[in-house]
């Protein structure tokens, strides 16, 4: 028998939850990344309400959790497994009314569950995605490309949001929100946004994203097309991870597409790790 509680805050939800994700941040960093900023700006996804679970077996042990943040994919965690605690949170969420967009989550959970979600709605659990979760402690050596990695500043807030937007419009599956100047005001003023330089054009972008307790995502990686190849996203990758380090933080974490040889492959070459993989799925 299991039990489910929904949270309508964050604070709460996070106090909860956080002990499930925290002994393991690269392996969790998407829950809880999404959940610690949630804390600080309940909308800060978007204008719907964020869906927050935890599920509890008889004896009161936490067995799963869940987080969505609409319109994007529920986002599962059962580790160990436990499918009769996704099967009820299942349940809860067919009983509450809830159309889900997709799930996400290591491998071993969003498979569980849109199998399960899959034989009790009727509808099909396509695979849309396949990601590789990474962590950094150390950057290796590398060769370097001409250039130098800059901070971004709020004069550069549309190139920034330019260039998220043809990323999105390249590799994005699903849902994704549009990007505008404004919207990437705050990582900039957190100095959380990066370009690599060369000749003084901006070749290649990325941000640091989702903080976790000792760690934090690099993400939104995006050369345009005529600056590939040139290694220009591996030197910038290299040289904001060392900055983040720099920062206190213990270790850095970030996603790759598995159908994407080649950013597996420089990441690996910069000193990230392979820790898990990640399914996300489409409900249609």
């Amino acid at each position: 028998m299991f039990s489910i509680t929904s949270f309508d805050n964050a604070s709460s939800y996070y106090e909860k939850a956080h002990h499930l994700w925290e002994a393991a941040e690269t392996r969790n960093n998407l829950i809880l990344g999404l959940s610690l900023r949630l804390t600080s700006n309940l909308h800060a996804y978007g204008e719907a309400m964020p869906f927050m679970a935890v599920v509890r077996d008889e004896s009161g042990k936490i067995r799963a959790s869940a987080l969505m943040t609409p319109p994007f994919a529920l986002i599962v965690q059962s580790e160990p497994l436990n499918k009769p605690a996704l099967v009820a949170l299942a349940d809860f969420l067919i009983v509450k009314g809830f159309c889900l967009p997709g799930v996400n989550g290591v491998d071993e959970a969003s498979d569980c569950f849109a199998e399960i979600w899959q034989e009790k709605t009727g509808q099909q659990a396509r695979r849309i995605l396949n990601t590789r979760a990474y962590e950094l402690r150390q950057v290796l050596p590398i060769d370097y490309p001409e250039g130098k990695m800059k901070i971004a500043e709020e004069s550069d807030a549309q190139i920034v949001a330019d260039m998220h937007n043809a990323m999105a419009e390249e590799v994005v599956l699903g849902p994704h929100r549009l990007s505008t100047a404004e919207s990437e005001l705050e990582n900039i003023r957190l100095k959380r946004t990066f370009f690599w330089v060369d000749g003084g054009e901006l070749v290649s972008l990325t941000i640091a994203t989702r903080p976790q307790i000792r760690s934090i995502c690099v993400s939104g990686v995006y050369t345009p097309p005529r600056h590939r190849r040139k290694g220009y996203a591996r030197a910038l990758v290299a040289e904001v991870s060392k900055e983040l380090l720099s920062r206190g933080y213990e270790l850095t974490n970030l996603f790759t597409d598995l159908s994407n040889p080649t950013s597996n492959k420089i990441y690996q070459q910069i000193g990230y790790q392979p820790v898990c993989d990640y399914h996300q799925y489409e409900f249609n």
